[in-house]
C-alpha cells in the first residue's frame, strides 16, 4: 500500500478533494509535473472547466504524454469529473481534440430537454459489477457538468439527466467518476475510499457508514 499522486494542473480548486483525502486518511502528494509524482501508487486526475483547456494544460506540464505509459506500466489512474472525460477518446465540447483514449467512448453534451449544466444531486444505479465499488443502488451523488461519457459495457454506475450517462466507468486499473465524491457526503467518501483502496492506497481512518 502506498501514497497517491494528485495531479495539479490549474484545472480547478483542489482544496475540497484534499480535504476528503485527509478525512479518509490517505497520504498524497500534489504533483504539477510527472517528475514530482510518487514513485508508485495511484494517480488521481481531477478537473473542472473546458476539455481543450485542460488537455492543453496537461500537455504543457508533461502529463499528457506520460500518463499512458504510466498506466501501461501498471499504475492505477482515477479521473474525477472532467478528469473522467479526459480519459475518453474525445469530447463534443472540443471537436477534433483527442482524449487520452484510456477508456473507450466519446463524451457528449447532456440533453435534450433538460437544463445544462446538470448541477446538483442525481441518483445512481448499477451497471457492470466491479470488485472495487460498493453497491450503487439508490445512492445520491453530487454532479456539476454539461457533458458526460456515453454508457458502455464498462459503465459501473449510471445516472440520468435527459438521457442515461456514465457516472462511473472503468477499464483495467483506470477508473473515472463523473460526480464529485468529495462533495457527495458519506456515499461519495465511501466511493472514493473503495476505489483508492482497491488501487493500492493506504487509508489510516476508520470507515464511515453509508447514508
Amino acid at each position: 500500500m502506498s501514497a497517491l499522486t494528485l495531479i495539479d494542473y490549474d484545472a480547478g480548486n483542489l482544496a475540497s478533494l484534499e480535504g476528503a483525502l485527509e478525512r479518509l486518511g490517505f497520504a498524497y502528494r500534489r504533483a504539477a509535473s510527472p517528475d514530482q509524482a510518487m514513485d508508485s501508487g495511484p494517480i488521481v486526475l481531477p478537473g473542472v472547466g473546458h476539455f481543450e483547456a485542460a488537455q492543453r494544460s496537461l500537455r504543457e506540464r508533461g502529463w499528457w504524454s506520460e500518463l499512458p505509459g504510466l498506466v501501461a506500466g501498471g499504475r492505477p489512474l482515477l479521473g474525477i469529473c472532467l478528469g473522467l472525460q479526459l480519459l475518453a477518446e474525445g469530447s463534443e465540447e472540443a471537436p477534433g481534440v483527442p482524449g487520452l483514449g484510456l477508456i473507450p467512448g466519446l463524451v457528449r453534451r447532456l440533453g435534450p430537454g433538460v437544463k445544462v449544466p446538470n448541477m446538483g444531486w442525481c441518483q445512481v444505479r448499477p451497471g457492470a459489477s466491479h470488485p472495487a465499488l460498493p453497491d450503487a443502488e439508490g445512492a445520491w451523488l453530487y454532479f456539476v457538468h454539461s457533458y458526460a461519457l456515453e454508457p458502455s459495457a464498462e459503465t459501473l454506475y449510471l445516472a440520468d439527466h435527459g438521457r442515461p450517462f456514465a457516472a462511473v466507468e472503468a477499464r483495467g486499473k483506470v477508473m473515472g467518476f463523473q460526480p464529485h465524491p468529495e462533495k457527495s457526503g458519506p456515499n461519495g467518501l465511501r466511493l472514493l475510499r473503495s476505489a483508492l483502496t482497491w488501487m493500492g492506497a493506504a487509508s489510516t481512518a476508520p470507515e464511515e457508514p453509508c447514508q
